[in-house]
C-alpha cells in the first residue's frame, strides 16, 4: 500500500500545464487531463534517463511526449510506451486530492522501499 505525500495545491495544475514537484524527495510531474483528472508520473524518460518536464502534454489523449527523442507515453494507461525509442513504461503514481493546511492539495502515493 502506498504512502501519500503532499505536493502542490490542486489549483496549480491546469489542463495544458506540466507541474514539476517533489514527493518525498522524488521528482514528479503533475498534469490534468481534459476531464480534470490529475495524474502524477516520474520526471524521467525511461529511454535515456532525461527529464520530461519540458515535454509536451496532451490532455485529450493523456499522452506525454519526451522532448529529447520523441518517445510517447500513455499516462492514462499506466505509462505504457505508444511510440519508441523507449520500451519501458513510465512509473505512474496514484493521486489523491486532500485538504492540507486548509488548501486542496495533490497527494502522490509512493511505494515504500523495502
Amino acid at each position: 500500500m502506498p504512502s501519500f505525500f503532499p505536493t502542490v495545491p490542486v489549483a496549480d495544475v491546469a489542463d495544458n500545464k506540466i507541474v514539476k514537484c517533489s514527493a518525498d524527495g522524488l521528482s514528479v510531474l503533475l498534469v490534468r487531463d481534459g476531464t480534470g483528472t490529475v495524474f502524477a508520473f516520474e520526471n524521467n524518460c525511461s529511454h535515456a534517463d532525461k527529464p520530461l518536464e519540458r515535454g509536451i502534454w496532451n490532455p485529450q489523449s493523456r499522452e506525454m511526449l519526451c522532448p529529447y527523442h520523441k518517445a510517447v507515453f500513455d499516462v492514462g494507461n499506466n505509462g505504457v510506451v505508444k511510440v519508441g525509442p523507449a520500451v519501458v513504461a513510465l512509473s505512474v503514481y496514484p493521486v489523491e486530492i486532500r485538504e492540507h493546511h486548509g488548501i486542496e492539495t495533490v497527494f502522490v502515493g509512493l511505494e515504500a522501499d523495502d
